[in-house]
């Protein structure tokens, strides 16, 4: 199934996901997103994107497409 929508972004960053587009993804009020960028496409998704070296929910960078938590940028950042 394929789902579609234009809109634009205000003057804060924010768009708004449409109600048909939240309901094909199940997502709900206060649920937990994702947004990350793919193939330079941005990507929303429901849930987390995790750390790709430790598995950490709590992602904080992304570096092209590798996810990285605050503990193992630190960890790299020391070696």
């Amino acid at each position: 199934m394929v789902k579609g929508n234009k809109g634009k972004i205000d003057n804060l960053g924010r768009i708004v996901i449409p109600k048909s587009i939240r309901k094909a993804l199940d997502i709900d009020h206060n649920d937990d997103i994702s947004m990350f960028v793919e193939n330079n496409q941005l990507i929303i998704t429901k849930g987390y994107k995790n750390c790709d070296i430790c598995g950490n929910k709590n992602v904080n960078i992304q570096l092209k497409d590798k996810f990285l938590c605050s503990k193992c940028i630190k960890t790299i950042k020391s070696l």
